[in-house]
């Protein structure tokens, strides 16, 4: 008897139209087995990891690479330019000033991180050599404003120090110095430019220095017949806002507009001091500079009627701080005026000091000056015999100082009334650390090395010859508040003038140095001007890149 279908057969042949075939009884048992063979490996596996023993994960390590810091390249201010209406005499031609000189010269001194000069003694090395035996020593050249290699090769011998002098250079060049194997060497580049006589009768040596975004400039004139002018350069391919305030005596400047300066890639805009804030003894600015960085600096000239009354182009000053200290103040019977600026936004107070080679002098009412929120503040140094000092400030809150000296020259002939002078700013000096290393001036004259201690230590100075050679160490011993003079004379080298000089504490931190270079104007006058020595200027420690997954 035939069976009937299931439901789900019949809806199968509801949907089909025909009656599924019937499976036969052993191909079905065939399956079930083969089902069981498949399944059965499976689970005696996963029970083996079950049971094995479990390994830690390993860590994934990312890879890592150090970047060393590369090539430097220092911008330099090129000569004084004055403003078109300071050279403008209308219509009677013999009130037309002279123009100060527009030569400038500069001076590279590059070296190997393990010279030996920059550890206070003088050998070869045996370890930096090359594979024909020569040793390594830094690459230097400049070049002009438009990028033309300026062609002259430095010299060097076998200390790993790396000397370049341009005697005559033009326009606004630039420096650029590596090490042996294109890391970054301890480099420093001066620049001077003379004007022995006329209008603008001037020494002035300037650091050049690499672009920032942050500048601040201290004791710049804008009395009658004064002129200053903040400088900035960009270098780059891209443009940069620098955000620009004056300070004065009587507090911020009214900038009406002119606070933001928009400097275009490759271009140089200058800011004309006077024409913000007008008859001021002295003014500070303040610079913060958006995008690009920029290589910046002032030029400040000085006339009293027709008489001249010097020039210098400034470098930007160290950050403010609680204390500051100004060696190499040169004093010839005229005082030196201290400049104080307060960049805060609350009143402070500064202690004054006056240090010699027998310690700190006894000057009245120095005691808790005090300095009113974002103001420029200037005292008078009184009763100080001729002689070379160390001005130190201590302030309740950061500030910003520098000293002002000044050496009248002999009268001149002619309408001119009154003698002739140079002023230069002394700017507050760095601790040195493991060293300092400064270039000096390229224009032969009698400069000295001034030291303050602010503890006692041992220096070693190792001067440095112009073909990259070095003397005989000279050392000397610094108590703590007294100052102590290295001169010219004492670094020669073989009876020729140091081209550089490695300042080495044995105390780190304990000594601060300025250089002060003076010049014969050739008329029984001198000139003058400084800078500090700076600390551990090349090198730098190398940053760990980690890379990402």
């Amino acid at each position: 008897m035939a069976e009937h279908p299931t439901l789900d057969e019949r809806a199968l042949l509801d949907e089909h139209g025909e009656q599924p075939v019937p499976e036969h009884p052993r191909r079905s048992a065939a399956r079930v087995l083969l089902s069981l063979a498949a399944v059965v490996p499976l689970a005696l596996a996963a029970g083996a990891l079950a049971t094995a023993p479990s390994e830690d994960v390993p860590s994934v390590q990312r890879a890592t690479v150090e970047s060393e810091p590369g090539a430097s390249t220092r911008w330099c201010q090129g000569p004084l330019l004055l403003p078109e209406e300071l050279l403008d005499s209308g219509p009677d031609s013999e009130l037309a000033v002279t123009p100060p000189s527009t030569a400038i010269s500069l001076r590279t001194t590059s070296v190997e991180p393990g010279s030996s000069v920059l550890f206070g003694t003088v050998s070869g090395s045996t370890t930096q050599q090359e594979d024909d035996g020569s040793v390594r020593a830094p690459s230097i050249t400049a070049r002009g404003a438009d990028g033309t290699d300026l062609g002259d090769q430095p010299v060097s011998q076998d200390i790993g120090v790396s000397v370049l002098d341009l005697p005559a250079a033009e326009g606004t060049p630039h420096v650029t110095s590596a090490t042996s194997e294109d890391g970054r060497p301890v480099t420093d580049t001066l620049q001077s430019t003379i004007t022995s006589s006329g209008d603008y009768r001037s020494l002035a040596v300037s650091r050049c220095a690499e672009p920032a975004t942050e500048a601040r400039f201290l004791g710049m004139s804008t009395d009658t017949g004064d002129s200053s002018v903040l400088v900035l350069h960009n270098p780059t391919e891209r443009p940069a806002t620098a955000s620009v305030q004056l300070w004065t005596e009587e507090g911020p400047a009214a900038m009406e507009g002119r606070s933001q300066v928009v400097v275009a890639p490759g271009a140089e805009e200058r800011v004309l001091l006077e024409s913000i804030a007008a008859g001021q003894a002295a003014v500070g600015v303040d610079v913060s500079v958006l995008g690009s960085p920029l290589a910046m600096h002032v030029q400040t000239t000085e006339r009293d009627g027709l008489t001249p009354g010097g020039a210098e182009i400034l470098s930007p000053l160290p950050a403010a701080s609680t204390e500051l200290q100004m060696p190499g103040v040169d004093v010839a019977g005229t005082p030196p005026t201290l400049v104080l600026a307060n960049p805060q936004g609350v009143d402070t107070t500064a202690t004054v000091e006056v240090h010699g080679a027998e310690g700190a002098l006894e000057i009245p009412a120095l005691e808790k000056i005090e300095i009113p929120a974002g103001t420029v503040l200037r005292t008078t140094l009184d009763g100080l015999p001729d002689g070379t000092y160390a001005v130190s400030v201590r302030a309740a809150d950061p500030i910003a100082a520098v000293t002002r000296s000044v050496r009248t020259g002999k009268d001149l002939p002619g309408d001119t009334v009154g003698a002739p002078v140079d002023f230069t700013l002394v700017a507050p000096a760095p601790a040195l650390r493991s060293h300092g290393m400064s270039a000096l001036p390229i224009q032969a004259g009698a400069g000295e090395l001034t030291l303050i201690g602010t503890a006692d230590s041992a220096v070693t100075v190792v001067p440095i010859a112009a073909d990259g050679s070095a003397g005989a160490p000279v050392d000397v011993s610094v108590s703590t508040g007294s100052t102590t003079t290295v001169t010219a004379e004492q670094l020669q080298i073989g009876g020729g003038s140091a081209a550089a000089l490695s300042v080495v504490p044995e105390v780190p931190g304990a000594v601060h140095a300025s250089w002060m270079q003076r010049a014969d104007d050739g008329a029984g006058g001198v000139l003058l001007s400084s800078v500090p020595v700076l600390s551990d200027q090349g090198g730098g420690e190398p940053v760990v890149v980690r890379l990402a997954e």
